[in-house]
C-alpha cells in the first residue's frame, strides 16, 4: 500500500509546473521566491512516504525519498496533499471532512500524515448537488429528508458539488456536522451560493470557505480513480445585476490540472467534479449556467477514460460532448438535493415537495466505478422509482390548447387526443424507453423536450410557498407516446419498459381506467 512510484526521469519529463522531489533551486541571477517545506509521513510509523503529490493550487512537487517537499508560496492559497490511493489524510472529528491542507501563513514547515487505508478498484460515492439551505428552518429540511431517505450506505466517500448553503455563510458549520451523521469522509467544492460576493475582490470572496475546507480546486485518488474538484466559478466583482459570476475554469486551475494529469498513469479513471456545467440545455446562452473555457479542459483529458460531473442548474441533464480529436465526453449534470429550492406545498410531516425544475424528484445520486467503468443512479429522498408515469389529454381552456394531467382515468372520447408521458428522472440522450397496454407489443416512445406537467400544476397550486423564481422548465427526461384511441371502457394496465443511459433495465406501471363518453 505505498503510492505509485514515478522514475527519476519521469519527474523530469513531466514539466509544466510539476516539482523534481524537493530539489528547488532559483535560477542564477534571479531572486530567491519564498518556499513552503515539509514531509509527508506514514501516521503509523513516522516514516517518509515518497513519490507522493503535494500542491500550492498552481505548482505540483512529488515527495522525495523520506517524504520530503519543497512548495512555491502563493499568498492566500493553502498547500495540500493529493491523496494517493491506499492511503487517508485524518478524518475531523464531528465533520468526518478529510484534513489534507495546511495554510502556509502560519507554519514555516508544513508536515501532513497519512494512514494505510484499503482502497478497492470498485467502489460507491454518494454525490450531492445544490443542498442550498439558506436559513436554519431549511437546513432543518435537509436534516429530515436525509435521516428519512438515506439508508445505511456502503459508499467509500461522498462529494457535494457546491452551494452547500444559500448565501448564508454562517451555517457552514452546523451543514457540515449534519453531513458528518452520514458516517462518510466528505469533500466538498464551492458554489456561487458558498461564496461572501460583498467582498472586494475574487480572492477575499473565496476566505469563508478556505477556511472552512481549504483549496477550492484540489484532487485526490481512490482505487483507479483521480477525482479533480474544480472552482469554475469567475467572480466578476461587485456589480449590478442578479448573476456577478460566470462559468470559467481559469488559466491557474488549467495549468494545475494539466500538471496534475501529466503525473497520473493514463489507464486512471478521472473524474471531473464541478458546481457549473460545462454546457447546459436549460439555459445554453447563459454566462453564468455553462463553462466558457471548457474546449480547453476538453483537450487535456483527450485519451483518458473520463467523465465529469456538475449542479447548479436543479435539473438533471447528459450531455455528449465531441472531443478534439474524436470521440465524445459524457458530462452529468446531476440535480439538486434541495429540488426547488425548498419551496413548494408542506406535505404531512411539514416537509416541503421541493420538486425539481425538471420534473425529478429531490434527491441525490450515487456514482458507482469499477476501474475504468462507471454509472449513476438516481435516489429521491421522496418519491418511490426511478420514473413517473402519466396520462395527459389536450383540452381548450378559453380558446387555449393547454395540456392536463388526467391522473388514472380518461373518457373515450378524450382517448384521441391522450398521450403517454414518462418522466425517467436520470434519463438522457442514450435512454431507450418502450410502453405497452397490457396484451399488446411494446413500442418505442419518443423523448420530448417540454416541461413536466405535474410539476407545472404543482407550482401553480404552490401559492406562498413557492420561492418567486420557482417555474417548471422544458425537461430533457420526458418521453411520449400516443395512447391507442381504440381501447375499451374498463380497466387497463400500462407498462413502462426503460433502458438506461448505461444500458440497465427497470420497469414502472400505471393501472388506469376508460369510462364511457
Amino acid at each position: 500500500m505505498t503510492p505509485s512510484r514515478l522514475s527519476r526521469r519521469d519527474i523530469f519529463r513531466f514539466g509544466g509546473g510539476a516539482l523534481a522531489l524537493n530539489s528547488i533551486s532559483a535560477a542564477k541571477g534571479q531572486p530567491t521566491k519564498a518556499m513552503v517545506r515539509g514531509r509527508i509521513i506514514n501516521a503509523d510509523d513516522g516514516s517518509g512516504l515518497p513519490s507522493v503529490r503535494v500542491s500550492n493550487g498552481l505548482d505540483i512537487a512529488l515527495t522525495g525519498p523520506d517524504g520530503e517537499y519543497a512548495l512555491a508560496y502563493r499568498e492566500h492559497e493553502p498547500v495540500f496533499v493529493i491523496k494517493p490511493a491506499g492511503w487517508s489524510p485524518e478524518l475531523d472529528e464531528a465533520t468526518l471532512i478529510p484534513k489534507f491542507h495546511a495554510n502556509p501563513s502560519i507554519a514555516s514547515s508544513i508536515d501532513f500524515a497519512l494512514k494505510p487505508a484499503i482502497e478497492r478498484d470498485d467502489f460507491r460515492v454518494l454525490m450531492f448537488a445544490d443542498p442550498q439551505p439558506g436559513n436554519d428552518i431549511e437546513l432543518g429540511y435537509l436534516r429530515t429528508q436525509l435521516a428519512n431517505g438515506l439508508p445505511e450506505s456502503s459508499a467509500a466517500f461522498g462529494i457535494t458539488l457546491g452551494d452547500l448553503v444559500g448565501d448564508n455563510l454562517a451555517l457552514f458549520d452546523r451543514y457540515n456536522k449534519i453531513i458528518g451523521q452520514i458516517g462518510l469522509p466528505w469533500w466538498n467544492l464551492p458554489g456561487n451560493h458558498d461564496l461572501d460576493f460583498s467582498a472586494p475582490s475574487s480572492m477575499e470572496a473565496r476566505a469563508p470557505w478556505r477556511r472552512a475546507f481549504g483549496p477550492t480546486t484540489y484532487a485526490f485518488e481512490y482505487g483507479m480513480a483521480t477525482f479533480v474538484m474544480i472552482d469554475n466559478i469567475n467572480w466578476h466583482g461587485k456589480m449590478k445585476g442578479p448573476n456577478p459570476y460566470s462559468g470559467m475554469i481559469g488559466a491557474d486551475n488549467l495549468s494545475f490540472i494539466e500538471s496534475l494529469l501529466k503525473t497520473t498513469p493514463r489507464d486512471r479513471l478521472v473524474v471531473l467534479c464541478m458546481h457549473i456545467p460545462l454546457i447546459s440545455a436549460c439555459d445554453p446562452n447563459d454566462p453564468g449556467s455553462n463553462t466558457s473555457d471548457r474546449d480547453a479542459l476538453l483537450a487535456l483529458i483527450e485519451g483518458r477514460p473520463c467523465v465529469s460531473f456538475a449542479g447548479h442548474m436543479h435539473t438533471t441533464e447528459h450531455h455528449y460532448l465531441k472531443l478534439p480529436k474524436g470521440g465524445q465526453h459524457h458530462h452529468h449534470i446531476l440535480t439538486a438535493l434541495s429540488g426547488s429550492w425548498w419551496s413548494g406545498p408542506i406535505d404531512a410531516l411539514g416537509q416541503p415537495v421541493a420538486q425539481s425544475c425538471d420534473g425529478s424528484p429531490n434527491g441525490w445520486h450515487i456514482l458507482h466505478v469499477d476501474g475504468q467503468d462507471y454509472s449513476t443512479e438516481f435516489v429521491s429522498t421522496r418519491e418511490m422509482g426511478k420514473l413517473r408515469v402519466m396520462i395527459v389529454g389536450d383540452h381548450q381552456d378559453g380558446g387555449v390548447s393547454t395540456s392536463r394531467i388526467e391522473t388514472s382515468s380518461i373518457t373515450q372520447s378524450a382517448l384521441k387526443s391522450a398521450k403517454i408521458l414518462v418522466n425517467v428522472f436520470d434519463g438522457g440522450p442514450r435512454t431507450r424507453v418502450e410502453a405497452c397496454v397490457a396484451g399488446c407489443s411494446p413500442s418505442a416512445m419518443s423523448r420530448a423536450v417540454r416541461p413536466d406537467p405535474l410539476t407545472r400544476d404543482l407550482f401553480l397550486r404552490a401559492g406562498a410557498t413557492k420561492k418567486p423564481w420557482v417555474q417548471a422548465e422544458p425537461s430533457s427526461h420526458i418521453w411520449q407516446a400516443d395512447l391507442p384511441s381504440d381501447l375499451r371502457a374498463g380497466s387497463h394496465r400500462l407498462n413502462v419498459y426503460v433502458r438506461n443511459e448505461y444500458g440497465a433495465p427497470y420497469h414502472g406501471a400505471l393501472i388506469f381506467e376508460i369510462l364511457e363518453g
